[in-house]
């Protein structure tokens, strides 16, 4: 397991963007730190920020190169490295030359700038399949690509509206799936039987129905029991899992401990905008948004209560945990109060593969409060295990 790594104290060198043609590198990019693993973690932080201001990601660079004060240092500083990213990390290299004086560890990047998103026109799919009853609803965004289809599964009291700062950011990359879980949207829940048990199987029937064999799974708190349930049920389905502010009915005692010590249940006061996913502040930043949410989350016809209570009677234990040996990316929001970033910590150590994205200034919702963030983060996932495949 790979936990993301963080900046630490210290002024870093800024990192300088060059380049000629569509050749883009970064000069040796130091940053002070307590030790020489917070001094890989803040330059490489550095560099990612640079990268990140001119629209270039991890997935565009092909070698990194490493200074190293002390040679000695490269097995210690290659795993501080590896821990950094969450995926396969790009190609790396040691340099011949020793990093700048009074610096441990020094980095500087060059790839090749990707065209950058179109702002062309974007196809879109809707429609319904008939499964166990019911009528569900998906739609599809983005045409032919040789990349996988993303598939996006929302939480309660969402509905795959709830995506549309993710849909138009992800699909110019790749298909973009949203589908709306029974009772949730415009699905029909005439059984009123919604929840992880059936969800599940919907979510396959709405792939089969499309002919997706193999996709990335992304599951926003409930819709993380949704994926998890169907990577369990066909292994062969998923390359990768994204677990959003979800444990995915990943249950161990040291989940529970952690849930028990560190989340809690913020009640809903009738106030424009405010919501027990959102963080606390998010509806003085961003009111409308807020608000937004506030009405999508009142569009659906399933009971909260009795949602709650099918979620934690569904539970995959460590064993099942250890069968989801794809990758897996776990992404909390840092003021999550339902699934905090401690809990999600204690979901990856579970897993075989996995690692943590933190998302600043975010609550439950990372993904709507903090869209670019989850976006990027998402994406550089995504591109290292397109990398991979490359090779």
């Amino acid at each position: 397991m790979a936990i993301g790594a963080r900046a630490t104290t210290g002024s870093p060198q800024p990192a300088t963007l060059h380049e000629a043609g569509d050749l883009i590198w970064i000069a040796p990019t130091i940053a002070p730190g307590d030790s020489l693993g917070a001094e890989v973690g803040a330059a490489l932080a550095a560099v990612g920020r640079s990268l990140a201001a001119d629209g270039i990601s991890w997935g565009d660079i092909e070698l990194v190169i490493m200074h190293l004060a002390d040679v000695d240092d490269e097995a210690m500083a290659e795993a501080h490295y590896r821990a950094f990213f969450t995926g396969t990390p790009p190609r790396r290299t040691l340099a011949p030359t020793a990093a700048p004086h009074g610096a441990r560890v020094a980095f500087e990047v060059v790839g090749h700038r990707q065209p950058g998103p179109t702002t062309g026109d974007l196809s879109r799919r809707t429609g319904f399949v008939h499964h166990d009853g019911e009528r569900l609803y998906f739609e599809v965004v983005g045409g032919a690509s040789a990349r996988l289809p993303l598939v996006l599964c929302h939480g309660a009291g969402s509905n795959h509206a709830s995506w549309f700062q993710q849909v138009h950011a992800l699909a110019h990359d790749r298909p973009v799936i949203t589908w709306d879980h029974r009772g949730y949207g415009r699905s029909s829940d005439l059984d009123e039987r919604s929840g992880p048990e059936v969800a599940s199987g919907d979510l396959l029937a709405i792939l089969d129905e499309l002919e997706v064999e193999r996709a990335d799974l992304v599951g926003q708190s409930m819709g993380g029991w949704t994926a998890v349930g169907a990577a369990l049920a066909r292994p062969h389905l998923a390359r990768s899992l994204v677990l959003t502010d979800s444990i995915g009915g990943i249950v161990t005692d040291e989940i529970i401990t952690r849930l028990a010590r560190d989340a809690a249940r913020d009640p809903q006061h009738d106030v424009l905008g405010d919501h027990p996913a959102l963080g606390a502040t998010f509806r003085h930043r961003a009111p409308a948004l807020a608000h937004l949410y506030q009405m999508i989350g009142s569009m659906g016809s399933v009971d909260p209560e009795s949602m709650i209570d099918r979620l934690a009677r569904t539970i995959y234990g460590a064993d099942a945990a250890t069968r989801l040996s794809l990758p897996v990316l776990c992404v909390v929001g840092d003021h999550d109060r339902i699934f905090p970033p401690s809990v999600m910590l204690a979901v990856a150590e579970a897993l075989p593969d996995a690692r943590v994205v933190e998302i600043a200034d975010a609550g439950h919702s990372a993904y709507f409060e903090e869209p670019d963030s989850w976006n990027q983060a998402v994406r550089d996932f995504l591109a290292a295990l397109d990398r991979a495949d490359a090779r």
